[in-house]
């Protein structure tokens, strides 16, 4: 069945899906390296940079698995509390900086366009 907006009102923005990225700039070989998950991209590294950026990512993914969610349903503070308990300083310190920065500009994490959220998790002012 098809649905029929009224003229002037727009469709429900559809969720797009959260992905983390990680981006290893240690890389002093030529190996490109790159693994492409449900909920991850990690790129580039030295080996032990690209084994470390997986084991955060197979830590994640184990315990968003354990809480029967995926990464675009974690709310930016339950990331963050997911970070610490998997112990990756980086993802806990990004996820504070956008609970923080949504809720200093009264936004919410789901209503928030994916641009907003990359800029908010990069640590760009605007």
């Amino acid at each position: 069945m098809k649905t029929t907006h009224p003229a002037g009102h727009h469709r429900p923005r559809k969720r797009l899906r959260a992905v983390l990225v990680g981006l290893g700039l240690d890389d002093a070989d030529a190996t490109q390296r790159i693994i492409n998950g449900d909920q991850c991209l990690i790129l580039g590294g030295s080996e032990q940079t690209h084994a470390e950026m997986l084991e955060t990512v197979l830590r994640l993914e184990s315990e968003l698995e354990r809480r029967g969610q995926s990464l675009g349903e974690v709310s930016p503070a339950d990331l963050a509390d997911i970070a610490w308990r998997i112990d990756s300083p980086e993802l806990h310190r990004v996820a504070l900086r956008m609970h923080h920065e949504l809720r200093r500009r009264g936004l919410s994490f789901h209503e928030s366009s994916p641009e907003l959220l990359t800029e908010i998790s990069l640590g760009e002012d605007s």
